[in-house]
């Protein structure tokens, strides 16, 4: 499928498909132009920091069969974020409450509430961080596609017998049924491991809340082969929308704290 997808040097990821269904001409602006964002969101770089620290806690079970303990992932959280704040493009906070917070108080109150959480759960680390590039197809013509599906497996773990794919998330509030039920995440890591050769996996999300008094939400997630054919119908329709340019603004709310506004020409009534 040659044309306007040619920029996405024949791969694409789930956070390149959220972008586009979110809006996709934030997602031109990112993707295909190369815009430079004015900030990048505050909630995001928590999460990257907060991803960097989790990493950390389980290559250290992988490697020694130990885990740090609270005020050692603290100071992995910290230096994460200090690396985030000190970069070149300033961080901004989604509202005036969350730029009132302490960022750094509310990570540490979070990483305790996870640590004793890890500590109950004891676990056997098989992958962290485990890259993939796996190869797409339309399940309805059977289209291999010239795209792959990247990404990383935040987490792989042994439940007994079975191999269980973990994804970490930070989140105002626990995650809905709804939120558990239709995040294209947990799909595609499901589609990901079994072109892996993982076998049929599980899927796990933990949820690590921002709230007053941090709490981890642990669900498992189930996915079948009408799960993941429905995720690769959306990224061949993603993909089809691109080639077509498609790029067509989604205005409201999200507009306020859009990192790429400065460049979108709103239509103003």
């Amino acid at each position: 499928m040659p044309g306007e997808r040619e920029w996405l040097g024949l791969h694409v990821s789930v956070s390149q498909i959220k972008c586009y269904l979110r809006c996709p001409r934030q997602y031109q602006l990112k993707y295909v132009l190369g815009v430079e964002p004015a900030f990048v969101p505050a909630a995001l770089a928590f999460g990257s920091a907060f991803h960097v620290a989790l990493g950390y806690f389980y290559g250290l079970l992988k490697e020694v069969g130990s885990v740090p303990g609270p005020g050692e992932l603290a100071e992995v959280f910290r230096d994460a974020w200090d690396n985030a704040a000190s970069g070149p493009v300033p961080l901004q906070a989604e509202d005036e409450e969350d730029a009132e917070a302490d960022p750094v108080a509310q990570g540490v109150d979070m990483l305790a509430a996870f640590h004793r959480e890890a500590a109950a759960r004891p676990v056997r680390v098989e992958a962290v961080e485990r890259g993939f590039a796996v190869g797409l197809h339309d399940p309805d013509t059977g289209e291999v596609l010239e795209e792959k599906l990247v990404g990383a497996l935040d987490l792989v773990v042994w439940d007994g017998e079975r191999r269980v794919v973990v994804e970490h998330k930070t989140a105002a509030r626990r995650y809905s049924q709804d939120q558990l039920r239709y995040d294209l995440q947990p799909t595609a890591y499901k589609f990901a491991a079994a072109q892996l050769g993982l076998g049929e996996v599980g899927v796990r999300l933990q949820v690590v809340t921002k709230t007053k008094e941090p709490a981890v939400q642990v669900e498992e997630v189930e996915r079948d082969g009408r799960d993941v054919d429905d995720f690769l119908r959306t990224v061949v329709g993603v993909l089809r929308a691109v080639d077509a340019g498609a790029f067509y603004p989604v205005r409201g709310w999200q507009c306020r704290g859009c990192p790429y506004g400065h460049a979108c020409v709103a239509t103003e009534p």
